[in-house]
């Protein structure tokens, strides 16, 4: 039987080959943009996820009630891991790790190379899955210093992870260094969402570096816990929220803990709670695959009852024969089964042929393997596919009676008209909200990058110096300085985009004890503002012409707001438990993106803490300044010299919306394109319902530009309602994303109005082939049945 119904969908298959071939291509496309989706949503659900014990870890948060509003950050005490471990009895594990370390100096037999990476305590073996290739993790950081390295780490240095065992090794960051014995090697780290780290140190040489800095009021570290199975973590979350108060007692912040498979798609906070983050593109994007999915077989459903006239008399024989009518809805949904397996075939091929291209898109090594979950899915969206897309035609064809087909009696009913009609305007109300969410997206992605950020961030070259020795530092950068085509140079802690060390223990006087407020905290060198192009709003810049510079602070305008000075140049705050004069105010400066507002921050001198180096060249020929930068850099540190331009990383900020653009640019593309085939079937069907109309109004005189508009001023209705539809939803949802920007675009009114003519000029293109197919036709052969 089964063998019988397939065999007939391809005798019907090849009586239409050309309504065959659409239908295939349509869910090819669909099928291939649903798989790629797939792909992608996969990858992100399963960041920081492939851990064995992933429901029972939990990242520690901190809440910072200031007085511009809660404010909260995953970074904790650097004793924070260490007291919870002792004092809270649902902990079976606690782990501290530092910031993530760019630019880690290392030398071995004079090999000589730099290396990013955490120090992390040795408990974070005992969380987190780490798969060694030589060592262990009960010994890999079992004092200070020992250190666990890359795969990619050990075979550059060492030749292979097994020579690398037991070797020691020198490394060098700012003005610390150390020798340590590689005790273990293990495979690069899997689907993190921060970048893979070379290396691992020991956790307590850090609190060494961090010397008077690793105390209760600084949050320069983050700590992870393993809570016992069963752990009720509403009550734990309870039991720890003053777990920072009770050591420090006017401290303002609070403690809990998120899952950490959630940190990465949860990670946006409003008033101290989770208010979404990446999990939204997730969900927009399976949104949109099920959108394009239920295109693609609307136009299935559109170009088969298009194609339902040719096959009434067929359908009629059948029943006269004997044939039931659940018989033919077996032959139909059999026939969309077939096809719809012929394209997820063809949609497979098409994804893997597509994949690198993807890949370069999403910046993603996402790979198409058939394991038993992807089997299962695939199988599972060709049913679905194959059974929504043919259940409409089956029920439609089947239903016809002989006596009405064999006399031509057929005549559709108005839940029918509005049935299809409704497809379209479904089809077209997603095209223009993609349309129109693609255009606020590029908007307010060119309105970021056109944005005065409070300095100079063209021509900006950004490197570490870690290799260079600290009093070697100040040589490095006056011979850096005398290259052709470099005006300034300069260093500071860490990279100007994003938070990075931050701290409330900032006081100044009449500071209320109860008032805790947050501060970024930024070490620069002598030269940096100057290099960086910040403007001095008041006071001065650091400078060798005056003494004890780094018993000074510069503010910038919103913690001079923030503390409430009136004359801020001169006033004495307390840093720490020391006091510092304040010599200048730079204007605000952004530091994070467009997102967030300015936050408080200031500048000290220490050029102990500043080794990332700042180099501001010409544009005249920067080919010949990089050449003469890499010169002195090689001959400093003997590694070669690995840079990127400011404007890139601030770029870098926003790589989720730039990507996330760019995909939606192509997969609007595709919603847009399987829309017009919809629109195609439509039309076709229209025209073959009303041929003989046509026939009997060319016979009677009327002219091409009449019978255009016959068959075409349906179809611009319905793009119209489309447009009343689509216009305001996506008017509320670019409106509410926009709101997650502190620096917004406005919503102008030509990009909805612009779009909506952009969608009747794409839909009057692809309606006027078969309005002209339809005007053009003989009329003889029109009428000739009559």
């Amino acid at each position: 039987m089964l063998r019988h119904q397939i065999l007939l969908a391809f005798r019907s298959f090849m009586k239409s080959k050309h309504i065959f071939a659409i239908n295939l291509f349509g869910l090819t496309i669909g099928l291939c943009t649903v798989i790629l989706i797939m792909l992608w949503v996969k990858d992100e659900l399963g960041i920081n996820r492939y851990h064995a014990k992933v429901d029972q870890i939990y990242q520690v948060m901190t809440n910072h009630d200031n007085s511009t509003g809660i404010v909260t950050i995953p970074y904790t005490p650097a004793e924070m891991a260490e007291a919870m471990s002792t004092e809270l009895s649902q902990v079976e594990a606690a782990s501290a790790v530092s910031p993530f370390v760019e630019g880690v100096s290392f030398e071995q037999g004079g090999i000589k190379m730099n290396g990013d990476g955490f120090f992390v305590d040795q408990e974070y073996f005992q969380i987190f899955d780490v798969d060694f290739i030589a060592g262990n993790s009960e010994t890999a950081l079992n004092d200070i210093n020992a250190i666990t390295i890359s795969e990619t780490l050990a075979t550059k240095l060492f030749g292979s992870p097994q020579l690398a065992l037991g070797k020691s090794l020198d490394w060098q960051v700012f003005d610390f260094q150390n020798q340590v014995e590689v005790k273990g090697v293990y495979k690069d780290f899997g689907n993190l969402d921060v970048a893979k780290p070379d290396f691992l140190l020991a956790f307590p040489f850090f609190k060494n570096m961090l010397g008077n800095g690793a105390h209760w009021d600084n949050f320069n570290a983050s700590a992870t816990v393993l809570l016992k199975e069963g752990t009720d973590v509403a009550a734990f979350n309870a039991q720890i929220s003053d777990f920072i108060k009770e050591r420090q007692e006017y401290s303002n912040v609070s403690v809990f803990v998120q899952p950490f498979g959630d940190t990465y798609l949860y990670g946006t906070y409003e008033d101290g709670k989770v208010a979404g983050g990446r999990i939204s593109y997730v969900k927009i994007f399976s949104a949109i695959a099920l959108f394009i999915l239920i295109i693609a077989c609307i136009n299935f459903m559109n170009l088969t009852t298009a194609r339902s006239m040719s096959r009434l008399k067929e359908i009629g024989v059948k029943k006269s024969m004997g044939a039931s009518r659940g018989g033919l809805f077996t032959q139909f949904i059999t026939e969309s089964l077939v096809l719809t397996f012929f394209a997820l075939v063809l949609a497979v091929l098409a994804a893997f042929v597509l994949q690198s291209l993807f890949n370069q898109v999403t910046s993603k090594s996402l790979s198409l393997t058939f394991q038993p979950d992807v089997l299962l899915l695939l199988v599972g969206v060709w049913l679905i596919t194959g059974l929504l897309a043919g259940i409409y035609p089956a029920i439609y064809l089947s239903k016809f009676k002989p006596v009405e087909v064999m006399k031509s009696n057929i005549k559709g009913s108005f839940g029918e008209l509005l049935a299809r009609k409704g497809l379209v305007v479904f089809q077209f109300s997603i095209s223009l909200l993609l349309i129109i969410g693609i255009s606020v997206l590029s908007k307010q992605m060119s309105y970021i990058q056109n944005q005065n950020l409070g300095y100079n961030q063209a021509h900006l070259l950004e490197l570490n110096a870690s290799g260079i020795a600290p009093n070697q530092l100040s040589t490095y950068l006056e011979e850096t300085k005398k290259v052709p085509g470099v005006s300034n140079a300069s260093s500071l802690s860490h990279p100007l985009v994003g938070l990075a060390s931050s701290t409330i223990g900032l006081t100044w006087e009449g500071k209320s004890e109860e008032e805790q407020v947050k501060f970024e905290n930024i070490t620069v060198n002598m030269g940096l503002i100057e290099t960086m192009g910040f403007e001095i709003a008041d006071g001065r810049a650091f400078s060798p012409e005056f003494g004890e510079e780094d018993k000074k602070i510069i503010l910038n305008e919103a913690a001079v707001q923030t503390i409430g000075f009136q004359d801020p140049v001169g006033q004495i705050v307390n840093l720490w438990g020391e006091d510092r004069e304040v010599i200048g105010v730079v204007k605000d400066f952004h530091f994070e993106s467009l997102k967030e507002k300015v936050k408080p921050a200031f500048l000290k001198y220490d050029p102990g803490f500043a080794q990332k180096v700042m180099v501001r060249i010409e544009s005249n020929d920067q080919q010949a300044s990089i050449a003469g930068i890499t010169e002195i850099y090689e001959k400093f540190t003997g590694q070669p010299l690995s840079y990127s331009f400011m404007d890139e990383d601030y770029q870098s900020l926003y790589a989720s919306e730039q990507r996330v653009s760019k995909l939606a640019k192509y997969f609007g593309v595709m919603a847009i394109f399987l829309s017009c085939l919809g629109l195609f079937g439509l039309a076709a069907f229209t025209a073959e319902k009303r041929k003989k109309e046509i026939g009997v109004r060319k016979v009677m005189g009327a002219s091409m530009i009449s019978i255009l508009t016959l068959v075409s001023k349906d179809f611009v209705a319905l793009i119209l309602v489309a447009i009343l539809i689509a216009v305001p939803v996506a008017w509320y949802f670019a409106n509410n994303w926009l709101q997650t920007y502190a620096f917004q675009t406005d919503l102008s009114w030509w990009i909805f109005a612009g779009s909506g003519v952009v969608l009747i000029v794409i839909s009057l293109i692809t309606v006027g082939y078969q309005a002209f197919k339809a005007a053009s036709a003989n009329p003889v052969n029109s009428l000739k049945s009559e």
